[in-house]
């Protein structure tokens, strides 16, 4: 018997599932089948000579009582009440007593009759998966032997007559072995098939969580082009929003774009589709199936531009900083030596000499701290910053690049409070800030810091009244080394989105009229 991996065994019958009450119904139904033939033979043969005189009446009380026990069993299964084991051992010992008494009526139908507890035997040993099936096999033995010795003793059969009955009860116990043996054949193949669906269900999952989280789309389309198969992924990429029943959408109605794309995909063959959200690079994986269906996996283009670019500016960044702690060495005797020349300058050609000596040292100096800084961003320390806090590394930073106080206006609410690193935070409003004066106007309201609050996140906002930033340079903003500036480094804007993204931040550009506005959001602490 197979059980449902799905259905638990009730409380009141552990070890035992609705399978083998289903079994126990259908081993009761025969009862009731059986019960009603027996009933009707008594009415049928009531008046002939198959049974001992004055007997058929005895032969049809035992069938009727037989019907109303079947009847009832009827009720004890609907209630799983008493436990299953308890109800089926009832059922055989009630088929051994009404067969024994239903042979003690008729020297001719007993043999036919004793053949009934073969079935009784057998069933009770499969539905009950094996167990007391010998017990059943000896308690009906033993009443067989016992009504056959009370019939000779009466005198309605001979002594020699115990050899058929000795076959009958030894059919008893064979029907019962066997019965035993073929229940515990397909119980252990029903473990065996059960545990097989549990390592098929187990896949299936992770599967589906690999499918589900998987940064590429899956679509599996038949040969006809109906889809069998859309990951969420893959409708977010097409930007399908209208819903997708499998084997039953064509690819067609959802995406004609990519339905006339996959004609032409082939093997060593990825095209790219644009969608409204991406560009995507479509690989074709056929299936090798009748109906010739295949699976599209779907790349977003941009995720892999974004990793090539992370890969790119991490062997960048072990190089940079393998190089700063070589340059930095020589390049502080260069400073010191450009120092002392120009103590011991007194023509002025020597003395502009030493001083680009010194310019050009302390720029190459600074780049090397930002790249040393850029390879320390992972080293977090946060603390709690509130209002007051921020405002004071502003006026700060506004006093270390000599930017007079009438040309910073900062306006944050005053409940503010949230969590950064405190080197990571100056690091980043000290390059927002130079950079937001260096192309201002410099007058007095030329640079403007805000922060707001929306739940627990916070956002900081730094804006110019200068230029702007043109639209072919907004989006090298943040790539390293790019700069209009001859002076700058080109690594400003990149540390700081760097240590920005270190503190779980972003930092990005405001496209708007009228300056640059860069917005750093972050979440809320405490």
């Amino acid at each position: 018997m197979s059980a449902p991996a799905d259905v638990l065994p009730r409380p009141a019958t552990p070890g035992y599932y609705a399978s083998h009450w289903r079994s126990l119904d259908y081993f009761n139904l025969y009862r009731l089948t059986l019960a009603a033939a027996l009933v009707f033979t008594s009415l049928l043969f009531s008046d002939s000579d198959l049974f001992r005189p004055g007997a058929s009446e005895r032969f049809q009380g035992f069938a009727y009582a037989y019907l109303v026990i079947a009847a009832l069993f009827v009720l004890g299964i609907r209630a799983r009440w008493p436990g299953f084991q308890i109800q089926l051992t009832a059922h055989i010992i009630a088929d051994i007593i009404i067969v024994t008494l239903l042979m003690t009526t008729s020297e001719r139908l007993a043999g036919g009759l004793g053949l009934l507890l073969v079935i009784s035997i057998a069933s009770g040993g499969l539905v009950g998966s094996g167990r007391l099936t010998l017990l059943y096999a000896a308690m009906a033995s033993i009443a067989v032997l016992l009504q056959h010795g009370f019939s000779i003793l009466g005198g309605s059969h001979a002594t020699d007559s115990f050899f058929q009955i000795g076959l009958l009860c030894a059919g008893y116990f064979a029907i019962g072995w066997l019965a035993h043996a073929l229940t515990q054949r397909a119980l252990r193949s029903e473990t065996l098939a059960q545990q097989q669906a549990d390592e098929l269900a187990l896949l299936n999952r992770i599967n589906a969580l690999a499918i589900e989280n998987s940064p590429d789309g899956l679509l599996a389309i038949r040969g006809d082009g109906v889809v069998r198969h859309a990951s969420p992924r893959a409708l977010a990429l097409l930007g399908i929003t209208a819903p997708v029943i499998p084997g039953v959408t064509l690819l067609q109605d959802c995406s004609p774009e990519l339905a006339r794309l996959v004609q032409q995909v082939g093997p060593g063959i990825a095209p790219t589709l644009s969608t409204p959200t991406s560009q995507v690079r479509v690989r074709c994986i056929p299936l090798a199936t009748p109906d010739d269906s295949r699976v599209l996996v779907l790349e977003d283009q941009s995720q892999a531009e974004q990793a090539a670019q992370r890969l790119k500016l991490a062997a960048l960044g072990r190089l940079t900083a393998n190089i700063a702690h070589e340059i930095r060495n020589p390049l502080s005797a260069i400073s010191h030596a450009a120092q002392l020349l120009h103590e011991d300058a007194h023509d002025p050609a020597q003395t502009r000499l030493t001083a680009i000596i010194e310019n050009n040292a302390r720029r190459l100096d600074r780049l090397v701290e930002e790249v040393l800084t850029l390879n320390r961003r992972d080293r977090l320390n946060p603390v709690s910053f509130d209002a007051a806090s921020l405002a004071a590394l502003i006026d700060e930073l506004r006093q270390t690049e000599e930017i007079p106080a009438e040309a910073v206006i900062v306006s944050m609410p005053e409940p503010l409070r949230f969590q950064f690193d405190p080197d990571h935070l100056r690091q980043i409003v000290w390059n927002l800030l130079r950079n937001a004066w260096r192309y201002s106007r410099k007058q007095t309201g030329s640079i403007r810091f805000s922060a707001q609050m929306s739940g627990n996140s916070m956002q900081l906002e730094i804006a110019d009244d200068g230029p702007g930033v043109a639209p072919e340079q907004r989006g090298k903003l943040f790539e390293p080394f790019c700069t209009t500036d001859a002076q700058g480094t080109g690594l400003g804007l990149f540390l700081a989105r760097e240590l920005a993204e270190a503190n779980h931040a972003t930092l990005a550009y405001v496209p708007g009229a009228g300056g640059a506005r860069f917005r750093l959001s972050l979440y809320g602490g405490e």
